[in-house]
This record gives C-alpha cells, structure tokens and sequence, in this order.
C-alpha cells in the first residue's frame, strides 16, 4: 500500500493517486467505453463504491468546524506578541486578535478580550470609531467586569480625540468635490451599447463554429484603449488570504472591526447587515464545509458550492424549482448576447452559468476520474452537514441533482474562475501592481476565447464588476482574445503550452504559440523611431509586429492607475 494511503494528513490528490493506481484503475480497465458521457457514469458508479467504506474522512483530516476557546486564546497570545512595544507589528496582532473572534464562542470572555485588544490598537493607530466600536463589542461580549476600568478609560480617550478631530475638520474644512469628480471619472463604454445589453458594446457579437466553440467577435475596428465592456459577477469568493481583513460578503476593508460567523471559524463581515444577506444568499449552505473545502483543493470547491448556493437561492431555496427548471433548460438556446440584461432576473443569469464551458469532453480519463473523486467526497459533505441533506434525504432524484451540480460547477470553476484584483504598493519595486482579492465567474467575459498574445485586458473595477480594455487594435471580424494567466512576455512556448494543457486541457495554436514569440528579455532594444520606419514595410502585416508596440502597450497596462477602476489580474476563465 502507497505511502499516502498509511499517512492520515495526505492531500487529496495523493490520496486519489494511490487509489487509482490500486484499485480504481484496475476496476475500469476492462470496462467499455462507449462515448465520454457513458464512461463518466461508468467512472462515477465504480468511485462510489470504492469511496462507500473507504476512511477518506480520516485520510484527509475532514471535520466539522466548531468554535474552539482554548484556539482562541492560543490566537489571542500570537497577536500579543506581534503587540508588544518592541515589535508594533499591529496589523498582524490585528489578524491574529480577528481569528481568534472567529473561533471564539459568542458571548465568551474570550472573545471579549480580543475585542478589547483590538480596540487597543485602533486608538494607538488613531482609528478613535473604531476603537470605540470594538469597546462596544467587547462589552456585549462580557468583557470581564475586573477589567472594565481599562475599557472606560479607553473610551473617554478616544471620545476626546474624536472631538478634538472634529473642531479641526470643520476649521479646515473645503468644499468636498471629490464624490462628483469620481461620477464624471467613472469608467464607461467607448461606444454604444446593445439596445438590451447596456453592459456590452454594440458592435460585439457571440458567434459559434467548430474551431473556436463561442466566442465573441467585433464587426467595427476597435483602438487600443477602448473599453467594450463591463461585465459583473455572478459568484465571487474572498480569497483565503484576507478572510481577516476584508468582509466576506462586500469585500470591504474592514480589519478593526469585523464581526464572525457564529457557525464556522473563517467567515467574517463588516455589519449584521452583510452577515446576514450572505447568509440567506448563499453561506447558509457552506458554512459547515468551507473551512474543509479552503483546506483540501483551494478555491474551485468554494466556487462551485456558492454559485450551487446562489442558484437555490434564485429559485427561493426550493431545490425542487430548480430541478425543474434545469430538467426543461435548452443548453443550447442559452445566449448571454441575446438576453434582455434590463430586464434579467437571477435565473436567468444562472443559467448563462450553467452552460459556461466544463471542457469535461477534452479530459483524460484520470483527469475525470479525479473531479468526480473530488465531487462524491464534496457532495457527502453536504449530505451530512447541511440542510440540503434532509432535503435529499426523501427524494434520491434531488441527491442525484446536487452531485450532478457539484461536479458541473467543479468543472465550470476549473475553467472559468478569474482573479478580482486591487492596486497594492511594492515596497522593492516602489510601485504599485495588482494583488488578487477574489475569485469569480463572469457570464458575459467567459465567452472570450485565450491567446497567449491577448487583444484585451481586464480591469477590476471598484464595485466588482470587470471592464474589458482593448489593448491591441482589433480589426473588424477579429476576434477579442483574453490571457489565461500565460502570457508569452513571462512565460517561454514550452511553460504555456505544457500549462495550458494541464489547466485547461487545449492545446494552444494562438499567433504567440504558432510563431513562438520571445519572452520580454529577448525582445530586442528597439526605439520609437526604428519601430515606425519597420512599420512602413511589410513588415506592418507580420506577425512579429506584435512583439514592439504591443509589447509596450502591455507593459503600460500593466502599470495602469484609473481612478474609477482596480487592475485586473490574469485570471483563469477558458472560453467555450
């Protein structure tokens, strides 16, 4: 027996490797396979049955997340010491004191007391309503009443230099322009929209053929610069990374003051507010396992359940409706270009979701094998510990949607998940560039098709919502080309192609690939002047013409500053 199969702590695609070598391959080899679909069925009977008495739980450490005060406490010391007066690490004290609220139990001396550090930090750092929302905290906590002194005296200090700052902001203060200077900045289309889709400029077009599958195509030149549109996401997720600093719902950077979920130990938000609309839209059925999602596989799994979460929830938590619905869907006929955005309603969004592309025919059989792995471990989970379970509990129809659910959205989230991003300062570099924040899925930007040479880019906007940017003149017919994080300026032919196929499962034959384009330090020096002279010959139609001014034109985007707008990060959405 493999070395991953005796370790209790194995990962799970160790874990799946040794049972495919093992057993599962052995019990496909003489099996038949008449198309793809047939062996999905064939592969998802013969892993149920291995997975039906198999110890995965305790392979992979999977348990239920309960709130745990002596990890608490452990928590609460780690941000002590990050506190102390000879290291002032304060925004690492911060997150250690707001993990420690997060695994606390509500109304413990526990978490009390972290409320109770937090605000002792918000009035070092001068953050006066913060610390005063962190005393209030602390003392609906049951801040011990030994300590309440502390507490009083905090507050009054903080209630003084809040008076104090507010005589001195009406002294100063000058006329406040900046919300309207911000609405005249805002980032818009730079040509008409669709007459139904305000968010899409009018002259892009969906099309289909075998060679691209769907993609979009613009029927008017298009300049470098232009914006042709701004599409929002149906599903987002926090990225693991700031669950202590931003909400989890609006994604506001919140570290002093956000409050915990009382049924996991990872969500936090910054108000009642948002804890509870995240709740009735879509954590009310992650709670119980995202914690072992984040942990397992990172966050594809997340992805799939909150968009499965958000579909419920589009049908007014009746799974049922959802059944239906799906049960009478024509794939087919689900066109994101020719719906009425003004009128659209969650369902309808939903399903230019659901027909995102899954890439399920282009995997290799172990490829498959792995998701549906993955998805059977994920659908019991939710058997077991959410509300779905009791649902699915008296209609094996409904059981047999949710994990067809599960491996769809494990697929779609494969292919199409894309980075949200904000302008993060680089303290080496001393200049700003783009850091991820979130992870989503757009329906209208999941139909551009990749090249490893994009003639778009995708900026974050402040709200969420991502605008397309031509970044290479496109002419009319031409097709708009995204970048799946490969792009040939960083990455040789041998990495974006060896890459891509692993991620994606396609082989890329777009012009960087076919005409192996040099990364960036191969690019040769070349001035203005020499580029224009070239550009006068044949040399105009070449190819290699992307390699200069694009070049550039890149490079400037990657150094973007927008004040309406966040730059955007190569993402991972594959086009259908």
């Amino acid at each position: 027996m493999s070395h991953a199969l005796k370790d209790p702590h194995c990962g799970i695609k160790d874990l799946f490797d040794s049972l495919w070598d093992e057993q599962i391959a052995l019990g496909l080899a003489n099996a038949s396979m008449s198309n793809q679909d047939a062996d999905s069925v064939l592969i998802t009977r013969e892993i149920k049955h291995y997975l039906r008495d198999f110890p995965y739980c305790e392979k992979l450490v999977l348990r239920k997340d309960v709130k745990n005060n002596a990890k608490a406490v452990e928590l609460r010391n780690l941000g002590n010491k990050m506190f102390h007066p000879r290291v002032k690490r304060y925004i690492e004290a911060i997150k250690y004191y707001n993990e420690s609220i997060t695994y606390s139990e509500k109304g413990s001396k526990e978490r009390a007391l972290a409320y109770g550090n937090r605000s002792k930090i918000c009035l070092e750092l001068r953050q006066y309503e913060d610390c005063l929302e962190n005393i209030r905290l602390a003392r609906e906590s049951n801040y011990p009443e030994l300590l309440a002194g502390k507490l009083k005296k905090r507050a009054k200090d903080a209630k003084l230099a809040l008076e104090k700052a507010s005589k001195k902001a009406k002294k100063d203060q000058a006329p406040a322009r900046r919300t309207h200077e911000q609405a005249e900045r805002q980032l818009k289309l730079s040509y008409g929209a669709h007459e139904n889709m305000p968010q899409v400029a009018k002259y892009l077009q969906l099309q289909r053929n075998d060679q691209y599958g769907r993609h979009v195509v613009t029927n008017h030149r298009l300049n470098v610069g232009d914006c042709v549109m701004i599409d929002k996401p149906f599903v987002t997720v926090l990225d693991d990374l700031l669950r202590y600093v931003r909400c989890a719902y609006c994604y506001e950077e919140k570290i002093f003051t956000l409050i915990p979920c009382e049924g996991c130990s990872l969500a936090m938000y910054c108000s009642e507010e948002c804890l509870s609309k995240a709740y009735q839209q879509y954590h009310r059925y992650e709670c119980a396992i995202i914690r072992d999602m984040w942990r397992i596989s990172g966050d594809v799994p997340v992805i799939a359940i909150r968009a499965i979460a958000l579909a419920i929830a589009a049908f007014d938590h009746d799974v049922q409706k959802l059944k239906v619905h799906l049960d009478g869907l024509n794939e087919a006929g689900v066109n994101a270009f020719s719906m009425d955005w003004k009128a659209v309603t969650p369902k309808d969004i939903y399903d230019t979701v659901y027909v995102l592309t899954t890439n399920q025919q282009l995997r290799r059989r172990k490829d498959l094998a792995f998701t549906i792995f993955f998805a059977t471990i994920v659908h019991q989970l939710v058997l077991e510990r959410t509300e779905l379970g009791s649902i699915c509990a008296v209609d094996t129809n409904t059981a047999k949607l949710l994990f067809d659910l599960i491996l769809r959205h494990l697929q779609i989230a494969q292919c199409n998940r894309q980075w949200l991003c904000f302008m993060d300062y680089k303290i080496e570099n001393m200049c700003n560039d783009s850091e991820g924040y979130a992870t989503g899925c757009f329906p209208l930007i999941g139909m551009l098709n990749h090249s490893c040479a994009p003639n778009v880019k995708r900026i974050t906007l402040r709200d969420g919502r991502c605008a397309v940017i031509v970044i290479r003149p496109i002419a009319g017919g031409g097709q708009l080309f995204d970048n799946y994080e490969r792009h040939h300026l960083k990455n040789d032919l041998e990495d974006r192609q060896t890459s891509l196929q692993n991620m994606f499962n396609f082989r890329c034959a777009c012009e960087a690939c076919v005409n192996d384009y040099p990364k960036l330090e191969k690019l040769p020096d070349m001035d203005c002047e020499i580029i224009s002279q070239n550009a006068k010959s044949s040399f105009l139609s070449a190819p290699i013409l992307h390699i200069f001014l694009p070049a550039q034109i890149w490079l400037l985007f990657e150094k973007a500053r927008s004040s309406d707008s966040n730059l955007g990060y190569y993402g991972h959405n594959v086009g259908s």
